[in-house]
């Protein structure tokens, strides 16, 4: 297990002159690169992301191929290595891609399937099933968050689509330096002091809470061989156009507006009678909050975290429930949470806080905002953008993002946890508020 308790000053002090071939991960990047470990009640250890395109139309595999190559020597971190608790950057490494005869079942045997890292940190599965054809691109979850990812599969379609129809290709911003770690980053705009205040105010709402925020019913069982396990809900443009004109009536943030919805739909699953207190967990990018901000493009986790409360009855409008999500997200931006947050957790060392950040959210969100549509050739259709990451005991979490002016929302939890039926009837829930919104 790596070193997770290293100050800011000295973190900056031991990268500060390293060779660019290398450097050391960072006590962030640690939780993802450790064993059994996790980011707050996040188990973070190994995790993999995966993420994508389905098309129907006929993909050259030697292009993808290049285009995977030119990718890993444009981002360093994607063509590295872990050795010894350090990025080694290996300019060698070739990406590799894996050809897969199948669909649906088989990405689903994919995303289960535990990924093996010495041989390097990116490589690519293509699965053809007929006309239809879906590009995943694997990446370590450390090296990479939803933002940064998304900004890798532009680019890669961006190249494709240029090699097959014989266009200009762009030049790519290639670059051997090994980026900075999100935590380095943010110990030069936070302090100490403000990472400590982060700690004695979250001490201070755990001990006040008067009751501990409900979780839905760990209905799940064991011995699933598809255990990570997914639902999707895809609105037309119409509704998505709703959605957002409620949020803008309404005065809060469509984000809001689909936690507010999330919150209430899990409410219908709890049988306590009266207003019960949820917790929505959420990933938060917080590249804006570097000095200066660190680019989308940057091939490096910058997904931080918080938490919004809400007092949640039974009978409940999503919207009154936004409301109250908008409030806390409003105190989280004013007080800089998630800036403060991945510092203030590597300072604690007392067992009663360490116990306090591994309460559950009753769910979380990844909201992943609007992604840029993809480039691809005329004889190319687009069928859907594909992004899975998931963990043994994780809490059931929704990703979100809207892509051609339609909000894809996506429902992934662990089989071992929760069981099919009760999250298929918390999707057709969810979906039953969400188009109610727009009637």
């Amino acid at each position: 297990m790596f070193q997770t308790s290293v100050s800011d000053k000295c973190l900056k002090r031991l990268y500060v002159g390293f060779m660019t071939a290398k450097r050391l991960i960072s006590p962030f990047e640690a939780t993802y690169f450790g064993t059994d470990t996790s980011i707050g009640s996040v188990p973070t250890a190994g995790m993999p992301l995966f993420f994508g395109s389905t098309v129907y139309g006929s993909l050259d595999v030697a292009v993808i191929q290049r285009v995977l190559d030119e990718l890993a020597a444009a981002h360093p971190l994607l063509r590295s290595r872990v050795v010894d608790g350090w990025f080694v950057r290996d300019d060698e490494f070739r990406p590799r891609l894996d050809i897969v005869e199948g669909g649906d079942d088989d990405y689903l045997a994919l995303i289960n399937t535990p990924q093996e890292w010495t041989a390097g940190l990116f490589r690519a599965v293509l699965l053809r099933e007929e006309e239809r054809q879906q590009l995943v691109l694997v990446v370590h979850h450390g090296i990479s968050d939803g933002r940064s990812a998304f900004a890798l599969l532009n680019q890669f379609w961006a190249r494709y689509t240029s090699y097959v129809t014989d266009s200009v290709v762009a030049q790519l911003d290639s670059r051997d330096e090994l980026p900075l770690p999100m935590d380095q980053r943010l110990a030069d705009v936070v302090s100490e002091v403000e990472a400590d205040a982060w700690l004695t105010d979250f001490r201070t709402a755990a001990m006040n809470a008067t009751e501990a925020p409900r979780a839905l019913m760990r209905d799940g069982a064991v011995g699933d061989a598809r255990r990570f396990a997914l639902e999707r809900i895809e609105l037309s443009v119409e509704h998505t156009a709703e959605v957002v004109k409620t949020a803008r009536a309404q005065g809060v943030s469509v984000n809001s507006v689909i936690s507010g919805a999330t919150l209430a739909a899990v409410r219908t699953r709890i049988a306590e009678a009266g207003p019960l207190p949820l917790m929505l967990g959420f990933a938060a990018d917080v590249r804006g909050e570097c000095v200066p901000p660190e680019p989308v493009e940057t091939m490096a986790n910058f997904a931080s975290g918080a938490g919004v409360f809400a007092m949640v009855d039974g009978d409940m409008s999503p919207l009154d429930v936004a409301h109250q999500v908008e409030a806390g997200m409003r105190a989280i931006i004013a007080n800089r949470d998630a800036a403060r947050f991945p510092l203030a957790i590597q300072r604690v060392k007392d067992a009663p806080t360490l116990a306090m950040l591994s309460t559950s959210p009753s769910f979380a969100l990844s909201n992943i905002g609007r992604v840029q549509p993809h480039s691809l050739p005329d004889d190319v259709a687009f069928l859907r953008t594909d992004i899975y990451a998931m963990g043994p005991q994780m809490p059931p979490k929704l990703t979100a993002f809207t892509i051609a002016n339609r909000l894809t929302l996506q429902l992934e939890y662990d089989t071992a946890l929760y069981s099919r039926d009760q999250m298929g009837k918390l999707r057709r829930t969810l979906t039953e508020l969400l188009s109610a919104l727009a009637q």
